[in-house]
């Protein structure tokens, strides 16, 4: 019986019973479920560090409240015991700071979107941020030694490093009989970078030389430690290692030595270019609390503050008021603008996430109308839960003058309305 099938029929038929088309076609399926799962595992990766980003936030803010009015309290006059119980609960807080720190580096780190401040940053500063970490740590002594070697300025990301810092002590605390410990920094050389090379032990204990070529040597080589292998190392562990890593420095000893008696890091820093005569002048510091170069009589101030949370509202009012400042406060961007219009100030400090109207375009509508009227701009400091260097540029780009990180310490939120201040003229 002769078939009735077109041609294009046969060769459909064909197909279907061609086991290399099969072949093909299957290979075709298989690639794209392939990337239809890789993209959903991406689309569940990005989600989770959202949310890690976010919950970081979210616990910043509270974090920040809680902080600062202890620092208020501690500032009085308090009885020994109160004095020792509030140290505790100032030193606890410090600690769940780090944690929710550790959040935020964690989500951009396994975003592959953790990138390095490469900027100037005064050791001397450094350190006291560094001992500040531990003030009031119950039983706890504290020693950190700076070689005279190191220079009085280097470049890198200051703030990281002392967070890398804090967490190898609390680790050594952790595993130490002893509730002493010595932080020892000196400035290496290898292979022409040079590197911060810092040793943590309970009493003066160093790196023998084949340990400490080989820690330098591992700088930039090692590999992030992935969330699945997290439980098995160690969260504090893994998140210091990846800190280091991410960092293009490296740490010693590896994973698995707990008992031991020096731990050890390693992070690339460079040397500022001086300008003639070798002084420090010419550079643009990170930390530059204690250097405001006063040009104007700070006693009559007048300061605008917009907040949307009451606990820091009232805490950096209660700060300000300690200065003897006159102080507006409002808790949106639109009570701000209605401020603004009715009476003069010297200075705004701007949150940047408020419901109604937010910092940013509050901030954009003050310079437009500035602009407008042809008057000199007014200083502006944003606020913010974040710690990123993506906020401070969305406060500059939107007409701001300087950022301020929660929480909120008072020598740092002085500093830089002073700083802000004298720059005013």
């Amino acid at each position: 019986m002769s078939s009735n099938l077109s041609a294009t029929e046969k060769d459909a038929a064909r197909g279907c019973m061609n086991p290399s088309d099969n072949s093909t076609k299957n290979r075709c399926c298989d690639s794209e479920q392939s990337r239809e799962a890789g993209e959903n595992v991406e689309s569940s990766f990005s989600a989770m560090n959202e949310l890690l980003s976010l919950l970081g936030h979210e616990l910043r803010t509270p974090l920040a409240g809680t902080m600062g009015m202890l620092e208020l309290v501690l500032s009085g006059e308090l009885a020994a015991d109160q004095r020792g119980a509030l140290e505790l609960a100032n030193a606890s807080a410090r600690a769940m700071l780090r944690l929710v720190e550790d959040l935020h580096d964690l989500a951009r780190m396994e975003a592959g979107r953790l990138q390095p401040k490469e900027t100037p940053f005064e050791v001397e500063a450094w350190k006291r941020n560094v001992e500040q970490g531990f003030a009031g740590a119950p039983a706890v002594e504290f020693f950190l030694a700076i070689d005279p070697q190191v220079p009085q300025i280097l470049i890198g990301d200051g703030d990281r490093i002392a967070h890398l810092v804090l967490n190898l002590i609390d680790l050594h605390l952790k595993y130490s009989r002893s509730k002493r410990v010595l932080l020892n920094l000196t400035l290496e050389s290898e292979g022409g970078d040079r590197f911060l090379l810092g040793t943590i032990s309970e009493a003066e204990a160093v790196l023998e030389d084949r340990e400490r070529v080989a820690l330098l040597q591992s700088c930039g080589a090692g590999r992030l430690v992935p969330m699945a292998e997290f439980r098995r190392v160690g969260l504090k562990q893994a998140v210091a290692w990846n800190l280091a890593v991410s960092l293009g420095g490296a740490l010693w000893p590896d994973f698995g030595a707990e008992e031991i008696q020096v731990r050890a890091l390693a992070v690339p820093v460079g040397l500022p270019s001086l300008p003639a005569g070798g002084r420090d002048g010419g550079v643009a510091l990170q930390v530059c609390e204690e250097m405001p170069l006063m040009k104007r009589d700070l006693s009559a101030v007048h300061i605008l503050l917009v907040e949307d949370d009451d606990a820091i509202r009232k805490l950096v009012e209660l700060f300000l008021q300690q200065r003897g400042w006159q102080v507006t406060a409002v808790s949106d961007g639109l009570q701000a603008l209605d401020s603004f219009q009715k009476n003069r100030f010297d200075l705004v400090l701007m949150d940047i996430r408020m419901p109604r109207l937010d910092g940013l375009e509050a901030t954009r509508r003050i310079r437009r109308r500035e602009q407008a009227l042809g008057i000199e701009p007014l200083p502006i400091i944003g606020m913010t839960a974040h710690a990123a260097m993506q906020d401070r540029s969305l406060c500059l780009q939107a007409g701001m003058n300087d950022h301020l990180s929660k929480p909120i310490a008072s020598n740092r939120l002085y500093a830089i309305i002073e700083r802000c201040l004298a720059n005013d003229k």
